[in-house]
């Protein structure tokens, strides 16, 4: 496929989006056992006019945007089951399609809201078939993004998938501190990052790929809940261990140098009551 073939137009972080759609549309063939199934990202992907090497094909790094698919899915059933009138809130959206996945696992009474950037947003309309989900075009930077939220949204959960590392650290600590601002506490946030090391190091390979960067890690669950007041840590969820024993042999020799911090990892989180000198 040749340069000017691509049709998506994105760059940058914003074109990180196209490796875990790669991974969910060829999820039979990457994970034959699993019940996991995505069509509608496998005619997403071939409508995207993407080019091979924007793309981490490899098994690797395709099984882990598929696992940590999976993962969030597994949580936001979870979330959903347990409250049936809640909100999910996906920041970052991209090309998910996880308000269509679940469609038949979780209550018809869930709301859906997906916000990204205005260039990410345009390509999602133009190749998704979006029902059931409210679209935002907005920037987590921006002090105003809450303003797209429901103003009663019950119970939520807010899902920030492959978004935090690209933000800068006080960007991040800015989106942590107005999530809880507009939606209180009891709001979860599921939230997948890297360690610092694997940050700083700038070798993974997406960054070679698109000419992304790394700009925010944190040591873990409870590192990310630091960040910002009024955040509890509630626990981390292992991604790239559920590749392979080898996968697990790399993480755990990576906790053991690394003082009990994951490489990477997906963690939850719960908005809490703050003090009164961080309200």
């Amino acid at each position: 496929m040749s340069a000017a073939s691509a049709s998506h137009g994105l760059t940058g972080v914003a074109s990180t989006l196209l490796t875990p759609l790669y991974g969910r549309a060829h999820a039979r063939r990457l994970l034959p056992s699993t019940d996991f199934s995505d069509p509608l990202a496998t005619a997403v992907l071939e409508r995207t006019g993407y080019r091979p090497s924007e793309v981490l094909t490899d098994r690797s790094n395709a099984l882990g945007s598929l696992h940590r698919a999976i993962v969030l899915d597994r949580l936001t059933t979870a979330f959903t089951t347990e409250h049936p009138d809640a909100t999910v809130v996906s920041v970052g959206i991209g090309l998910c399609t996880r308000n269509a996945r679940l469609a038949d696992r979780v209550p018809d009474s869930v709301r859906w809201v997906g916000i990204d950037t205005p260039d990410v947003m345009t390509l999602r309309r133009r190749l998704l078939p979006d029902r059931g989900i409210d679209l935002h075009a907005a920037s987590v930077t921006d002090p105003d993004w809450t303003a797209a939220l429901p103003a009663e949204p019950g119970p939520t959960l807010v899902i920030a998938e492959g978004l935090l590392m690209s933000l800068a650290p006080q960007d991040v600590a800015g989106f942590l501190d107005r999530t809880h601002r507009a939606l209180g506490p009891g709001t979860e946030l599921l939230a997948d990052l890297f360690h610092p090391w694997v940050v700083r190091s700038g070798r993974h390979p997406i960054v070679k790929a698109t000419g992304a960067r790394f700009h925010s890690g944190y040591r873990g669950c409870a590192g990310l809940a630091a960040a910002a007041p009024g955040w509890q840590p509630l626990g981390e969820h292992g991604v790239m261990e559920r590749i392979s024993p080898a996968h697990r042999a790399t993480a755990y020799a990576f906790r053991l140098v690394g003082l009990g911090h994951p490489r990477y990892t997906v963690a939850r989180l719960r908005a809490v009551a703050r003090p009164t000198a961080a309200r």
